[in-house]
């Protein structure tokens, strides 16, 4: 199944299942108004969710048609955005282009993490605006959406919980992160909200692509049509997923509609490229010994799409980069932009 949210006047959208060409959704008032609401209620609600699903698939009822702008995030906003730094090779070339200390292989299996802004997920189509950074940097990144995991839970009942898969766009503002941490002020500035996939992608769609422990997918990110990257986010990964959601849960229980990031996917083989600008150039520093491509800048069209083979995992995200006076929406109000996947 992939679950969207239609936009509405209501901030949470109505609750809609969606085809697999993005094409057409299929309101399901009757067993849940909204995604956060299906979550909370998913033991109960899942075979008559994937019932309808089934009749939308095999054309028994039409659905409605999808127009641009009809999604908002699949959660437009969340009970939490956590994430984590589960690719640690990022990390390893910026320490290596420094001169420093790489981070302690022995504690490699169990990577940083932090709360995240959580209040509103960007929806695909809407304009990212720089927000006064010079440095504006996507981070496309491979997202779980849970159901309830209990405080101190197993690997094994944390991977029980996994609902689906979605993109998240961890918008990054280097410039602003530099002087904040460097002035002790954390990381609160240099963390906007981020940007989400246009729908949350149950793990039966994922086939082979999920073994259990790992997605086997390419993340691949654009800037002005020139692709940037397509890590593959099995490999490199310090943790399997569920690993990583019973060490987000040690201290805390995660309520159902949780979204955890498992950080920048990011490989050590230099040929399938980065997720972000910044490794890009931190790989060319290295090599040539200054950085060629440059942050993202207003006018600059930015796509991010999962893809197994040549599909779509979750529809692929859009942006247009813009100056900070000609961003924002209000809630009812349709942006500009795409919904579909990607073809390039």
């Amino acid at each position: 199944m992939r679950l969207g949210s239609r936009r509405m006047r209501a901030r949470d959208g109505q609750l809609v299942l969606v085809s697999p060409d993005l094409r057409w959704a299929l309101p399901v008032d009757e067993i849940a108004p909204t995604v956060q609401d299906a979550l909370e209620r998913w033991a109960e609600i899942e075979d008559a969710l994937r019932a309808a699903d089934e009749r939308l698939r095999s054309g028994e009822v039409a659905g409605v048609e999808l127009t641009e702008g009809d999604l908002l995030a699949p959660l437009p906003r969340a009970y939490a955005w956590i994430d984590c730094g589960a690719y640690t090779n990022l990390i390893e070339l910026a320490c290596q282009m420094q001169g420093s200390e790489p981070p302690d292989p022995a504690r490699a299996s169990h990577p940083p993490f932090y709360d995240g802004v959580s209040s509103r997920f960007i929806a695909s189509g809407e304009p990212l605006a720089t927000l006064g950074s010079d440095e504006l940097d996507l981070e496309a990144e491979l997202a779980l959406v849970l159901a309830d995991v209990e405080l101190g839970a197993s690997a094994e009942e944390a991977s029980s919980a996994i609902i689906g898969v979605t993109v998240v766009n961890d918008v990054s503002l280097r410039d602003v992160l530099r002087d904040d941490v460097a002035a002790g002020m954390g990381i609160y500035h240099a963390k906007p909200p981020c940007s989400m996939a246009p729908t949350i992608v149950t793990l039966d769609e994922l086939g082979d692509a999920w073994d259990g422990e790992r997605v086997h997918a390419h993340m691949h990110s654009w800037v002005n049509s020139r692709l940037i990257g397509y890590p593959d986010t099995a490999v490199d990964i310090v943790a399997t997923v569920p690993e990583l959601i019973a060490q987000a849960a040690r201290t805390r229980p995660l309520i159902a509609g949780t979204v955890l990031g498992t950080g920048t996917v990011s490989n050590r083989d230099p040929k399938v490229g980065a997720a972000c600008i910044l490794e890009q150039r931190i790989r060319e520093t290295l090599a040539d010994g200054f950085p060629m491509t440059r942050f993202l800048r207003p006018g600059d069209e930015l796509v991010i799409d999962l893809r197994v083979g040549e599909r779509s995992v979750a529809g692929a995200l859009h942006h247009t980069i813009v100056a900070d006076h000609m961003a924002g929406h209000g809630v009812d109000k349709p942006p500009v932009g795409v919904h579909s996947a990607h073809r390039s």
